[in-house]
């Protein structure tokens, strides 16, 4: 599970730094931008390194034991060491932010050169791909290097989550808050591998044992870093992903009102804006889905309104009782009286009769609200039902593919009850 892990969390951080290399092309100046694209970089690496295969391989070529260890740690120290940049360019004013980089960039040269130090003090030097801290807890010169090593990565990882967590409040841009709660997210949750490591020392000096929560400590140092890459690049991509879902919920709508548009196209022509277009037509667009979508809605409206004279009370009233009948939800039995108004007035109108009018407008929401938004909803539970009626899945059956919107199984439900 941890070579798993740690070759996600390479992937993971190469492909935020892929992704984050086109934007620093454009803005090469960025110095935010620049740490970001280093901590990605040094966050691949140092799950690259970690990897048994490559742990093994770089032992051979360079013939010092463990080096991967050390390579890894310097990545994962420095990397630490980089968000704190990131969040500096980000809070201060550009020459305040500087001053305090260099700060920053010199205790993080100090720092490496005494964790490569105490590395080479370590003795013996044996080749420990599984369980190298476990194996080195006990020699002074390890207890040194990992208590630096720890120390670092505990205080900067505390301080990205507290700096995130706080910004995230703040932050005016929704996808940019959310970024910044993943990012504390993962740092909280690196916390636990922080903490198991300096219950490794202290176990030393207190004589217990962890042993046992060595799968833990990897798990929370692998699941928090691939969070905290998640919202170092969320800004970016976020949007464009909930695009996508906007653009795929709108095409479902798009679809599940066709049989009722279609119905009350062909008696009222005039309610389309642009030239009727036959099913797989419909089915196969996908540009403006939202504006097509939105269209469709008040066209609808239009027919519903246009056949105001052809409503037949009767038929509305023998529908309610029907739904009362079988039970169905309140939303549902307004929908199925909905649809079965449309449907007796279209009869109507094809048979060229006036009903006897009820006076009533179409049916809304039943909490009377009137956002666009709502009446898409509305208006899809409509056309389910609609769809349901007997005689109308001919106008657009082929659309029962699923909405988090409408019930199926209770339309289904209901048009036995009306049939």
């Amino acid at each position: 599970m941890i070579t798993f892990l740690h070759s996600l969390g390479a992937v993971a951080a190469w492909s935020g730094l892929f992704y984050k290399l086109r934007a620093l092309r454009k803005n090469p100046r960025d110095p935010a931008l620049a740490a970001l694209c280093a901590v990605l970089a040094l966050s691949g690496m140092s799950f690259f390194v970690s990897l048994p295969p490559v742990w093994a391989r770089l032992d051979d070529i360079t013939g010092v034991p463990n080096i991967a260890a050390v390579l890894a740690q310097s990545c994962v120290l420095s990397l630490v060491v980089g968000q704190q940049v990131v969040l500096t360019y980000w809070a201060r004013p550009p020459e305040r932010a500087r001053r305090l980089v260099r700060w920053q960039l010199s205790f993080c040269a100090l720092s490496l050169a005494a964790l490569v130090t105490l590395f080479c003090l370590l003795t013996p030097t044996v080749q420990r791909v599984k369980g190298f801290t476990l194996y080195y807890v006990h020699d002074p010169y390890y207890i040194a290097y990992l208590s630096l090593y720890i120390g670092v990565y505990l205080i900067g990882e505390a301080n990205v989550f507290r700096v995130c967590w706080g910004y995230s409040r703040v932050a005016g841009r929704t996808w940019l808050r959310r970024g910044l709660r993943v990012i504390a997210v993962g740092a909280f949750v690196t916390l636990g591998y922080g903490t198991i490591r300096a219950g490794n020392i202290l176990g030393t000096v207190f004589d217990f044992d962890l042993r046992a929560w060595e799968d833990v400590a990897w798990l929370c140092g692998d699941i928090g870093s691939a969070l905290t890459l998640v919202g170092w690049t969320l800004p970016g991509w976020g949007p464009r992903v909930a695009a996508v879902g906007h653009w795929a919920t709108a095409y479902r709508r798009h679809r599940r009102l066709y049989p009722l548009w279609a119905a009350l196209h062909a008696a009222v022509p005039t309610i389309a804006l642009a030239p009727a277009r036959g099913a797989l037509a419909d089915r196969l667009t996908v540009r403006q889905m939202e504006f097509r979508l939105y269209r469709r809605v008040i066209e609808i409206r239009d027919g519903q309104l246009a056949l105001r004279a052809h409503h037949d009370p009767v038929a509305a009233e023998r529908a309610r009782h029907e739904a009362l009948a079988a039970g169905m939800p309140e939303d549902d039995a307004r929908a199925h009286v909905e649809a079965v108004r449309i449907k007796s007035a279209l009869a109507a109108k094809a048979e060229g009769r006036a009903a006897a009018a009820d006076g009533t407008a179409p049916a809304g929401r039943p909490d009377a609200r009137t956002d666009l938004s709502d009446e898409t909803v509305w208006l899809v539970r409509v056309a389910t039902a609609f769809a349901a009626l007997p005689g109308s899945a001919a106008h657009g059956g082929d659309v029962r593919d699923g909405d988090d919107d409408v019930q199926v199984e209770a339309m289904r439900r209901q048009s036995a009850g009306s049939g």
